[in-house]
């Protein structure tokens, strides 16, 4: 074959060659959102419910958030809180202050966190808000249902499996010769207390003691004095008020019986208390306990407004607790003994 007629053929062969080697761009689809998400609109007000897994298990917790953000004019009503979700086991809940948005609206949530019992297909029930401007008639604004799916942890084919047969015995381990351990861990015992006993001997000189700790009820005294200059009823603060007390309650449970109660929820508290029959709580004392954390749940956080009667009540309640279950001592007369000097203009 000639020179000339070689050359076509060998830029085919290159173009072939090239078009194999090249790479080809593809599109990375985007990854599905993790959660859910609706928004509801009418008028001055939007509403977004958000649930932060969209197939979850059934050893999953669900953070269920309710936004609602309006014109500044327009005051909103959240729903009951809790009324709707009796599907689910609640394990905590919490509403935020209303706080002012870039664009001058005024936003406001509320988070639940879910806990569900068993596994299959369950239904977030729509939530009705309630809104109105100053002197004009009310309004309601309703949210979607959302459906969703609990997984079960088990496998598809759970109920094909088997249980396998019981192993054969086998041989213990010879235990192993302690004799040297136990010769070198007394001559070294023996050794530190020398050492110790001769430290004693010829450094030892005498060190003042130190006091002794403050009894849990005088510290919880002076703090429901120093709650009660603050006035925190008589200013509007009712919430306020209602969880610094049930704080020194919990606080003073904590340093008198060595209850870890500050760090545990109500229900986790008494769940604990009814599992412990034999704790250092009289059962009248705990009777007194539950209904006061309880009464207090309710004005921190299903926004009950107490009465001023009621506030002195679950002042009192506090106040017998600590001096029923304090340790004995002569009779402390600088306990507080009401809320009516400090704040009687309390709602």
């Amino acid at each position: 074959m000639k020179q000339g007629a070689l050359i076509p053929v060998a830029l085919a062969v290159a173009l072939v060659l090239g078009g194999c080697t090249g790479e080809k761009k593809t599109d990375t689809p985007a990854s599905p959102p993790a959660g859910l998400e609706k928004t509801v609109e009418r008028g001055p007000v939007k509403v977004t419910v958000r649930l932060d897994k969209k197939e979850p298990t059934l050893a999953d917790r669900l953070r269920l958030q309710l936004e609602v953000v309006s014109d500044e004019a327009v005051k909103v009503t959240l729903p009951p809180a809790a009324t709707e979700l009796n599907s689910f086991g609640i394990l905590d809940f919490t509403t935020s202050q209303a706080e002012r948005t870039r664009d001058g609206k005024v936003r406001q949530t509320r988070e639940y966190v879910l806990e569900p019992f068993l596994s299959g297909k369950y239904t977030i029930p729509p939530f009705v808000f309630t809104f109105a401007r100053e002197g004009e008639p009310e309004h309601k604004l309703e949210t979607e249902a959302i459906e969703i799916e609990v997984k079960s942890l088990l496998p598809e084919d759970a109920q094909n499996l088997d249980i396998h047969d019981i192993n054969g015995p086998v041989d213990l381990p010879k235990p192993p010769n302690r004799m040297p351990a136990i010769v070198l861990g007394t001559l070294l015992g023996l050794a530190l207390l020398a050492g110790a006993w001769s430290f004693w001997r010829n450094h030892w000189r005498p060190r003042q003691s130190l006091p002794p700790p403050r009894p849990a009820h005088e510290i919880a005294f002076d703090e429901l004095r120093d709650l009660i200059a603050e006035n925190l009823p008589g200013s509007g603060q009712i919430k306020t008020f209602y969880q610094r007390l049930s704080a020194i309650l919990r606080h003073y449970i904590e340093n008198r019986f060595g209850i870890h109660a500050p760090g545990q929820t109500t229900e986790e508290f008494l769940s604990w208390q009814s599992r412990h029959a034999d704790s250092a709580l009289e059962r009248r004392h705990q009777l007194l306990l539950t209904q006061f954390l309880k009464h207090c749940d309710l004005v921190k956080f299903a926004e009950l407004q107490p009465s001023e009667a009621e506030i002195q009540k679950t002042f009192d309640a506090c106040k017998e607790f600590i001096l029923e279950t304090r340790v004995q001592e002569p009779r402390d007369a600088s306990a507080p003994t009401s809320t009516s000097a400090t704040h009687s203009d309390a709602v």
